[in-house]
C-alpha cells in the first residue's frame, strides 16, 4: 500500500495504477505460494482431499480480494 501511494504521489495517477497492478501481483503471488504450501505440506503426493479443496479456494477468495481492499483503502489519496 505505502508503495502504491508514493508511487503515485511522484508520479501521479499512471504511476499510481501502474504500482498498485504490480504489488498487487506480488501480494496475490506470495498469499497464494504460501497457504498452498501449508496447506498442502511440502511433499503432499496424492491430489487433495475435499478439505483441502475448501481451504484452496478460501485462498484464491483472499489472494483475490487484497487488491481490492488496498485500492478501496487508497485510491482517494492519490488523484
Amino acid at each position: 500500500m505505502i508503495l502504491s501511494v508514493l508511487t503515485g504521489l511522484l508520479f501521479g495517477s499512471d504511476g499510481y495504477y501502474v504500482a498498485l497492478a504490480w504489488t498487487s501481483s506480488a501480494l496475490m503471488y506470495f498469499i497464494v505460494r504460501s497457504f498452498r504450501t501449508a496447506a498442502l505440506g511440502p511433499d503432499s503426493v496424492g491430489g487433495p482431499v475435499p478439505r483441502q479443496h475448501l481451504q484452496l479456494y478460501l485462498t484464491l477468495g483472499a489472494a483475490a480480494f487484497q487488491p481490492l481492499i488496498i485500492y478501496w483503502l487508497t485510491f482517494h489519496l492519490v488523484r
